[in-house]
């Protein structure tokens, strides 16, 4: 592996992205959500997540790798990106991004809701870029978007969300936390409030007790009984990224060694071959995702590189590093070549390891099919893909 390999995967995926994917006038309401293949369907949603974390893919790659090309359309991504965000002080959603638009502007009922992990992820992207360009505009954006978050907490830590007029107190997962934790602890370095700090400690000591012994933490599904398409691997993977990212910028030696027990979990569940499998005979029964020989692409291995290369950087251990490479190898290598031109040069949504093809479902009790391998998502496996595999290049 050198960098030029992971320069050239990352601009077939983008190439992917520019040719299939982009709303109208290059991108000028963001990147569509994914195609599914098995019912040869461009899924119109516009998602403020997928859209971010993409968009922040092209600051990086344009950085590392001279891409001056689509300077355009990450501009309209960030234009997108602050329209939609409700800025009206007077609304109930003030500071929040919804989950959906059709086409990018189009509203309906089920778009309208908030998911703490969506606005999470957003939350995180928007400071990247901030970071990265001192766009004055991103870092204002994002503190609206974690106040509107610290006003949902409740007192054990958790953050409710409102539904359609109804209050949800459900998803309590680590999923759903670790990005807000992540965002909030980075907020708070970045402006040296103490609010945003605060918030982030106090959902820490709700999610650190739900690790288990062996490393990993507890599912959604095992917690809810819901959410049940998200493999063991997904949980932890998140937790391995977010982690690092607090021990970045608000460290301490209860998150280290919450961070070096579940990268060992972590290292457990990765396959000869470079991937991380699903999961492991003692975890059978936290996930409907019981597929040993499966690794899933939408939830777990994009976050893992991720978390892989961050905690790299955190805890200088040449394990996190290694198994990065290996990981990146692995993404690169099982990338689509020549299936169709609709996802040539992207990557489906689940792998069988051993089979070395594309296989597994994720339809269990989920009518829309969240993972599998019909589904190829921009953000949560492409665009994760490619950041951590720009990431990698920036170690090597």
């Amino acid at each position: 592996m050198d960098k030029q390999q992971i320069a050239d995967s990352v601009e077939r995926c983008l190439s992917w992205m520019e040719n299939q994917m982009l709303t109208f006038n290059r991108g000028s309401c963001g990147v569509y959500e994914r195609i599914r293949i098995n019912i040869g369907q461009r899924v119109c949603w516009t998602r403020p997540d997928c859209t971010s974390e993409m968009a922040r893919v092209l600051l990086l790659n344009r950085r590392l790798n001279r891409d001056e090309n689509r300077t355009d359309i990450y501009e309209n991504f960030v234009s997108w990106l602050l329209k939609v965000q409700d800025t009206d002080e007077l609304s109930v959603w003030y500071g929040s991004f919804p989950f959906y638009l059709f086409d990018g502007w189009i509203e309906d009922a089920t778009g309208n809701a908030r998911y703490q992990n969506d606005n999470g992820k957003v939350l995180i992207a928007l400071l990247d870029m901030y970071e990265e360009t001192k766009d004055s505009r991103l870092l204002a954006c994002a503190e609206k978007l974690a106040g509107y978050w610290m006003g949902m907490q409740l007192p054990e830590g958790t953050y409710f969300r409102r539904d359609r007029g109804v209050t949800q107190s459900l998803y309590k997962g680590p999923c759903f936390l670790f990005w807000l934790i992540a965002g909030l602890a980075q907020c708070a370095a970045l402006t040296g409030k103490e609010v945003y700090r605060k918030s982030a400690r106090q959902a820490l000591q709700y999610v650190l007790p739900l690790q288990k012994e062996n490393g990993r933490f507890t599912t959604t599904y095992e917690i809810h009984k819901s959410e049940d398409w998200r493999p063991v691997s997904s949980e932890s993977a998140i937790a391995l990224f977010c982690l690092a990212r607090v021990m970045r910028y608000d460290p301490c030696e209860e998150v280290r060694t919450a961070l070096e027990r579940v990268l060992q979990f972590l290292l457990t569940l990765q396959h000869k071959s470079g991937a991380i499998v699903n999961c492991s005979p003692d975890s059978l029964g936290a996930s409907l995702q019981e597929e040993e020989n499966l690794c899933d692409l939408v939830y777990t291995e994009g976050f893992a590189l991720m978390g892989f290369t961050e905690a790299y950087r955190v805890l200088g251990d040449s394990r996190s590093l290694e198994a990065a490479k290996k990981l990146g190898s692995f993404l690169m290598n099982i990338q689509c070549r020549g299936e169709s031109p609709l996802w040539d040069g992207a990557w489906r949504g689940s792998y069988d390891v051993e089979k070395e093809c594309w296989a597994g479902r994720a339809d269990q009790n989920n009518p829309i099919d969240e993972g599998g391998m019909y589904s190829v998502y921009t953000g949560w496996c492409n665009a994760p893909n490619m950041y951590g595999l720009l990431q990698l290049e920036s170690l090597l």
